[in-house]
């Protein structure tokens, strides 16, 4: 079963790096990924107390994604398995459009359903990576 969602986590990981290395066009492969009814959400929406649900504001996520960071990309240095689920640890690295740099870390969990498909993904990261950088920018 673990090499199921090994392959599941992995095919994940692919579609983000080309979406990384392409164009917000490249959202839509990366959205099928996720069930129709699927929940994504993360630190940001977290503080925000916002999810986005359903694959078509998914894919509005990951273009929004694409947009903010225009040269960036995310290494995974270690997976955990479980049955239905996969642990993502990870470094973005990269570039915002704006060119300020962006360095960060954290983890995402992947939940699937029977079909293969996302079903749940939340990713977890300190969010004050992100907000110092961008409170700097407000006082330039």
């Amino acid at each position: 079963m673990s090499q199921r969602i090994d392959a599941l986590a992995q095919r994940f990981i692919d579609a983000l790096h080309t979406l990384e290395q392409g164009s917000g066009r490249d959202a839509e492969a990366l959205a099928k990924l996720f069930s129709q009814d699927a929940t994504l959400t993360n630190s940001t929406l977290e503080i925000r107390q916002q999810q986005v649900r359903g694959r078509e504001q998914i894919m509005g996520f990951w273009v929004n994604y694409r947009s903010t960071l225009a040269n960036a990309h995310s290494h995974f240095h270690h997976i955990t398995l479980s049955d239905k689920a996969a642990g993502l640890f990870w470094t973005t690295t990269g570039a915002e459009v704006n060119g300020q740099p962006v360095n960060y870390h954290g983890a995402t969990l992947l939940e699937f359903d029977d079909q293969g498909l996302i079903s749940f993904f939340c990713g977890y990261y300190d969010t004050r990576e992100l907000t110092v950088k961008a409170e700097a920018d407000k006082d330039n």
